[in-house]
Formats: C-alpha cells, structure tokens, sequence
C-alpha cells in the first residue's frame, strides 16, 4: 500500500537533566525556579498573572523527519498577548468575578499549574479549573506515536494533564517509529475506531508534506491521502459530531501544513476543525518555527507551544504537536461545561472568545487570536432568560412593587440565564429585582382610580391598582383591579368630623406571557383610613391597599439537560405583606402626604385637584 511522504517534526529543547542540577539552590534563579515551584512563592499582578518562572533553557534541537507521517512536534513560535453544572456568576460583568479569590490561589500555586505556569496563563485556564471544569465526561484520541515514545506521549499528557485531568485521554497508534507511519487508508480505519469508540475530541500533531495554499481540491485533498481517510473524518463529524484540532506544522512558513486546508475542501468539516498554531510565552511573539495560519486563518487559532515542561518526560518541549493538545484540552472544558453545545458552536465560540493579537481582527498570522478559556467560560453577547414554549425575554433589572419584591428575594431563589451561544449560567434573582414604588401620590391624583357606589356606611365597586406592577422578566398586565366592600363610619365631635374607612378586596391579576410569573391565585387586600375633618382641613392617617392573602407561582429556569431541553422549577411565594403606612394634610384642593414603606423608599408628595367651570 502506498505510503505517502509525510514530514514529522517532533523538536525537544531543554537540559533534560541537568537543569536542575545546574541551577543555583535560590528562588532568584529563574531555572530553580521553574524546577522548584512548591519552594518559592509566586505572586498575583493587578493586570494578570506573573511568576517568576519565566524559564529561558537553551539546548541543542533535534529534528526527527521522515516516515509516512509526522509528528508535529518541535520548536514553536505563537504570539500571544502577554447540564450539567452551571457557573455562578453573580457578577458575571467583572472578568473573574465569580471567582473566590482564595480557590484561584491555590489553583494558581499548586504544582502542576506552576510548571507550565506562564503557558496555562497566557491561556487564563486557572479560570475554567476554579469554575470546576475538568474535562469530565470528554473523549479525546490522540492519533499519534505510542504512548512508549516521548511525542505521543507528551501529546496525549498535555492534553489530560492541567487543563482537562479528567478528560478520558486515548493514544490511537498511527506510527511505531518516527521512520514508521501507516498509510492514510489504515489511518482512516483507525479514525473509524475511534469513532466507534464514543471519541468527540481528534487531536493530529502531524501533517502532509505540503502547504495549505497548494492544495487544489476535494479530489487533490483525497489523491494527497485516500478517500477512506477522508471519508472516516467526515463519517465521524456527522456521527459523533466531532471536533478536530491540526498541528498547524513547524516550517517557519507563511501558510500551514497541507491537512490543515481541508476544510477549505470538504465543506462536511466546517464548524468541525480547528487549526492551531504556537505561540512562545517567552517571546510574546508566534514561536519562530510555527507556521501561520495563512489560509486557514478563519478557522485558526494561536496556543502555547514553546518551552513546555512535558508532562511524561520531564524535557522541556517545543512545536505546533504541543499547542494542538492544548486546544484539545480546552474543547474538552467546554464539552463537560456546556454539554449541549454542538461542535460548530463551540469552535464558534473558541473562535470568538480568543484575545486579539497581531493586526487588528482575524488575520493570516494567528487567526482569531489567543485561546481564552477565561472568556469562553463566562457568558458572551446578549444575555436572555428562558420562558416557557422556547420564549426567551431579555436578562435586565426586573421591578416591582416593594412587599412583593421582598417576598420574592426572601425566598434567595437561583435561576438560569443563557448567553447568545445557549449556554446555561445560574444567577440569583435578588440581584436582578430592584423595589419600584407604586407611587402613593399619582393614585391619588387620579380621579378615575376607583368607582364605588354607597348605601348607607356600606360601600362596594372597584378601582385600579399598580400593587402588583412589575417588569422585565417579573412583568404582570399593567394595571389590576380590586374588587372591594367598605365600612365608612363618622362621629361628631363639636366642630370636628371623626371618620374612618375599612375595605376588603380581591384581586385576580394575570401574568404576561414574557414572564417567569406562572399565574397567580386570588388575591385578597385590605385597607384602613381613619381621620378627622375640620372645617377645609382634613387630616387622615391609615394603611393603603395592601396583600393580605395569596400566592404568586413562578415557573423557573433552572439550566438546559444533555439533549438541550431546558429545566424548570416551580415555586410559590407567599404574597401577604407588610401595609405600607401613609399619613395626609388637606387643605381646600391641595394635599400633601407622607407614604412610610416598609420595603423600598419611603415617598413625599403635594397635589392640587380643582375643577374648572365654565
């Protein structure tokens, strides 16, 4: 079977070991540093991350070339800027906000972070591992040398190590020997496995011996490997809705490896393939060996791959073959995070969560730009809560009348919002509900608040209320009506009229159809006034109508399951409440008064109501 002439560049650089040997026994040493993180402490910047373990090692290079395949590995030069579970974000604005403090700490110093410390930071991952994703319930294949060579085994190590340690990590054997590679027929059949396997995640650290701008066609593609390899890549995007991540090559060239340009050519793995190329956290430049994204840059993206302290063996590693596991990894984070997420929205979001460097925008040097599993975390673009039916109504400040607001954020309920991608976040709805008074003053300015009809000291009608306004998510019709019967009572006391007004009520408000409000049950009021008249003054103190009994039912969002579907939860608040208190001077037309609320701010108004005759 022919064997096509495919170029492995697998470059590892460092003083295998000796460093640490050489390196003076002090914290100032950059190198005893690097080899000894649990003995020196690192320390938090304001802009970001800086340690002390800026490792700088110099050794000789070796190239491995030759085989059927190769392995990406060697040399990098990346430029960079130096339901399952949902996050809670309370303040999900501020970058990092939902993040303790003390847990990114420890995250920041345990040792397996500190040995690739400026890498994982460039990247932010200490932000996606304090946010608790892992990498759980992700199938990653590596299709790579064996795990008993340092190239395989290093890939698959960065790809289940720091970033995903509980990804399921599996090396699918392409090459015996860097002299030794299958053909791309039994590499296609080895890509089936894998597929049949449950894998989700296809990690290549190798390519063809070609440029992304060389290749012609579907038909150049498949005349450079075999239609069955071909083939078993688009079988299992269709199957298992795969992701594949390229090692965009080590050839110091304007345009990335061949393989890399198959998307251009095979429309099937849009949305399906990503393109890495390195980036040298030393430098803050592309590592000077990676190749560009060239024509790939659409679906090109820049990870760490220089001065990498490998995982299996302990050297300190450089190439495209170990900035691909990276991304890897980080496809892995967001699969356990948003499990829902198909692939084409996930590279998506990657694509868009990346930090911009180089020209401004997408570019032929580093693509997008910088992975960023710090943004790709946390909510992106426009913020919306799920209702019921696939209705969606923006997230923004809900208000509502003060006993009610009240009630609601007694009971401290979560709920779930989700950004522009369908991601699931939790958030608390206290800090999303603000207490909008009802404004005591313009009802009583109203004279067309209340219609009732009197016989004798009985009283009976109805007048319309704002008790139970509220917007946003929380939005109810925008007027109620109380259905109330009355006891007036006076005594004459020489020159003064003593008099007093009690009401019972019932309401049955109805809920918008863009709301979490579910319904309501009946819902009673109550209200007292008693006062005096004297002469064209009248004062008056009492409470205003206010909820004695009842319920409100809320149907909320709690998250989205595996399959997409979105969770509710259903609660009941109890509506009864506190009266607000208000106390009045009237003289002739004018009035003045003083409403003490019990939740909210309390309000002072003057009002003037006459006729005019004509």
């Amino acid at each position: 079977m022919t064997k096509y002439r495919i170029i492995l560049t697998a470059v590892l650089s460092g003083t295998l070991c000796c460093a640490p040997v050489l390196a003076a026994n002090n914290c100032d040493n950059q190198i005893y540093r690097r080899y000894n993180p649990d003995k020196c402490a690192t320390e938090l910047s304001d802009s970001g991350f800086s340690f002390g373990t800026t490792a700088t090692i110099a050794s000789g290079t070796v190239a491995l070339i030759g085989g059927a395949i190769a392995l990406l590995g060697g040399p990098s030069d990346d430029n960079s800027s130096s339901s399952a579970v949902h996050p809670t974000l309370p303040t999900y604005t501020m970058v990092g906000g939902d993040v303790d403090y003390v847990h990114l700490s420890s995250i920041l110093n345990n040792t397996d972070y500190t040995s690739n410390a400026n890498q994982y930071n460039d990247i932010r991952a200490a932000y996606s591992l304090a946010r608790g994703y892992t990498g759980k319930n992700s199938y990653i294949a590596v299709f790579d040398s064996s795990s008993a060579t340092s190239h395989g085994a290093n890939v698959a190590a960065l790809a289940g190590g720091t970033i995903a340690p509980d990804a399921d990590v599996n090396i699918y054997t392409v090459a015996r020997s860097q002299y030794d590679f299958d053909s791309f027929y039994d590499i296609g059949n080895t890509i089936r496995n894998a597929t049949t396997d449950g894998a989700d995640i296809y990690n290549f650290s190798w390519s063809a011996d070609m440029f992304a701008n060389q290749i012609r066609s579907r038909y150049h593609m498949e005349q450079l490997t075999d239609k069955n390899f071909i083939n078993s890549l688009t079988n299992a995007a269709s199957t298992n809705d795969a992701i594949f991540v390229w090692a965009a090559g080590n050839d110091s060239n304007s345009q990335s490896s061949a393989l890399s340009a198959m998307p251009l050519h095979i429309p099937e793995l849009n949305g399906h393939f990503i393109n890495v190329v390195a980036w040298d956290s030393a430098t803050g430049e592309l590592a000077y060996y990676s190749n560009q994204c060239g024509i790939t840059k659409n679906y090109c993206i820049t990870a760490p791959g220089s001065n990498i302290n490998a995982p299996a063996t302990n050297e300190i590693i450089d190439g495209t073959s170990f900035a691909a596991p990276i991304v890897s990894a980080a496809i892995a984070v967001i699969r356990e995070a948003f499990p829902y997420m198909r692939a084409n929205q996930i590279t998506a979001l990657l694509f868009e969560t990346a930090r911009d460097i180089g020209e401004v925008g997408v570019d032929t040097v580093y693509g997008h730009g910088m992975l960023d599993l710090e943004r790709a975390t946390r909510p992106v673009g426009a913020e919306l809560v799920p209702l019921s039916d696939g209705m969606t109504v923006a997230l923004r400040t809900a208000h509502m009348t003060g006993g009610i607001a009240h009630n609601v954020k007694s009971e401290n309920i979560k709920f779930a919002f989700v950004d522009s991608y369908g991601r699931a976040f939790d958030a608390n709805l206290n800090d999303n509900i603000s207490i909008k008074n009802r404004g005591i003053g313009f009802e009583r300015l109203r004279d067309n608040n209340e219609t009732r009809m009197q016989f004798g000291n009985i009283e009976f009608g109805f007048k319309n209320t704002e008790l139970l306004k509220g917007d946003g998510f929380l939005s109810t019709d925008s007027q109620n009506t109380i259905t109330f019967i009355g006891l007036n009572s006076t005594i004459q006391m020489g020159h003064a009229t003593l008099f007093s007004r009690t009401t019972i009520g019932t309401m049955h408000p109805t809920a918008s159809a863009e709301s979490m409000i579910n319904g309501f049950s009946e819902i009673m009021t109550g209200s007292i006034t008693l006062g005096t008249t004297m002469g064209d003054w009248t004062f008056t103190i009492g409470t205003t109508d206010t909820i004695i009994d009842g319920n409100m039912y809320l149907r909320i969002p709690t998250g989205r399951r595996v399959n997409g579907e979105y969770t509710f939860a259903n609660h009941t608040i109890d509506m009864a409440t506190r009266p607000p208190v208000e106390i009045s001077a009237s003289y002739k037309f004018m009035t003045a008064g003083f409403v003490d609320n019990p939740f909210g701010t309390d309000e002072v108004y003057v009002l003037a109501k006459t006729k005019l005759q004509f």
